[in-house]
């Protein structure tokens, strides 16, 4: 700890100063501890989880998602075939028989009426597909002069 002493005419006498630097190394030693610390604590009970011989293989996991888009003109897109309702029906009927547990995201263009989308999404939801991802834009404020927006 020093002090600095003011010759002015001010008056006063010595000013203390506080070292900062050992303050900044506690400092910094804590951050260091709890960036070891916090990622190796657990949640709950510390338990040791089963182990098996055979796990399951799940080569559908890997596949990429097909993507289904329903443009404002209602043609139907699967993948980057464009194709009219009914085929495409038949299309998403064959990919489901080959690998029915694929991922599906289902796009809608923001100027077609739901009831389209929801129409097709049942479609979809009949043929077996489970789990169906609706992409979204993102998130919007609601207002009430936004109730009647998007069908």
């Amino acid at each position: 700890m020093g002090a600095a002493i003011d010759t002015g005419k001010s008056g006063g006498g010595p000013k203390p100063s506080i070292n900062v630097t050992p303050l900044v190394d506690v400092v910094l030693v804590l951050l260091i501890i709890f960036m070891v610390i916090i990622p190796n604590m657990q949640e709950g009970k510390p338990i040791e989880l089963v182990n098996v011989f055979n796990p399951d293989k799940d080569p559908d996991e890997k596949l990429e998602p097909l993507v289904v888009t329903i443009d404002v003109d209602e043609v139907i897109s699967v993948g980057e075939s464009d194709m009219s309702r009914p085929a495409a029906l038949a299309e998403l009927k064959r990919v489901h028989d080959e690998t029915p547990k694929r991922r599906t995201i289902l796009r809608g263009d923001a100027r077609l009426r739901f009831a389209v989308l929801r129409g097709f999404f049942k479609d979809m939801q009949e043929i077996g597909f489970g789990g169906i991802a609706l992409e979204v834009a993102g998130k919007r404020e609601w207002s009430p002069d936004s109730e009647g927006e998007g069908g």
